[in-house]
């Protein structure tokens, strides 16, 4: 009983200690497991309280109820009553995987059944560029990606494309292409922040994923009209560096659709995060999310349907 209750005890340390991630990378990291918190605690408060423990039982549900609060808007958050006569949107936004994927004619297929009007293909190289080409019938296709860089996002767009351009970061990478188009059936643009900022492995690049992030907010927050940021974020929506980008005045297009866990597809799926997004302005609403398979990735790919309603 000993070993449960010091096993409980750092976890409900780390409960706490997640909330200040802004303040030091690691704690950010582990906010990305609050579902895993919130499973483990219970299992091990259960067990105390079966144990006598009872005090120490009560205090280890207690951290898990934190965790389960932070997780509950996943659940029960309201994504509205679709309405079939708006103008609507479907967003895809999936990780490659680059170089280690090979399963072109598999993803090809895939965006063909699905026909999302905007396609977001990250860590793409030349290999991918090429494959792709034979959509360029049905989209119009953007390569970001300059000579000096081994990947960068694939973008494919319907409708009446007006501009676009790709931002970098402090890492001579492009990790950000922004778009304005006009889908198919709207009388009104739409801007689109496709982003990949760095996985938080160290600081450094968990400081750079930060400022990224931030980016993206501040982006947000300088333009009207029906908006969106997606991609992988490398943020779970209980990082603090998320938080931010709600903060503009996004909305997570997870809420009311459950966790929807997104990295990695192999492994233990009860160690899954969701860390590829669609955010959008208060225009904009979710008519369906869903995830579709591997594809040879390590991530599954994120399809969202949107509608304009106001």
């Amino acid at each position: 009983m000993i070993v449960v209750a010091i096993a409980a005890a750092l976890l409900s340390a780390v409960t706490l200690a997640a909330f200040f991630g802004r303040f030091f990378w690691i704690l950010d990291v582990f906010a990305n497991f609050r579902p895993q918190y919130f499973v483990a605690l219970v299992v091990l408060g259960a067990v105390l309280m079966m144990g006598r423990w009872r005090r120490f039982g009560a205090a280890t549900l207690a951290a898990a109820a934190i965790n389960l609060v932070v997780v509950l808007p996943l659940f029960i958050g309201n994504p509205g009553e679709p309405d079939p006569s708006r103008p609507a949107l479907t967003v895809m936004t999936f990780n490659l995987q680059g170089s280690a994927n090979e399963q072109y004619g598999e993803v090809i297929e895939f965006i063909q059944r699905q026909q999302p009007d905007l396609v977001l293909l990250h860590e793409a190289h030349r290999p991918w560029e090429l494959a792709i080409e034979p959509l360029g019938s049905d989209y119009r296709i953007i390569r970001p990606r300059s000579d000096d860089l081994i990947f960068g996002t694939l973008v494919l767009a319907r409708g009446q494309l007006l501009d676009w351009e790709s931002h970098g970061f402090a890492s001579a990478e492009a990790r950000a292409v922004e778009l304005t188009f006009i889908p198919p059936g709207w009388d009104v643009p739409i801007s689109v922040l496709a982003a990949h900022p760095h996985s938080p492995t160290d600081s450094a690049r968990a400081d750079l994923r930060d400022r990224q992030l931030e980016f993206a907010a501040g982006w947000a927050e300088d333009r009207e009209g029906p908006l969106i940021v997606a991609g992988d974020l490398n943020a779970t929506p209980w990082s603090w560096a998320f938080r931010r980008l709600e903060g503009s005045g996004l909305r997570n297009s997870g809420l009311g659709f459950g966790i929807q866990a997104t990295y990695p597809t192999e492994g233990n799926p009860l160690m899954r995060v969701p860390i590829d997004h669609v955010l959008h302005s208060p225009q904009l609403g979710v008519r369906s999310r869903e995830l579709g398979p591997a594809l040879g990735s390590d991530h599954f790919p994120l399809v969202v349907e949107l509608e304009l309603r106001s």
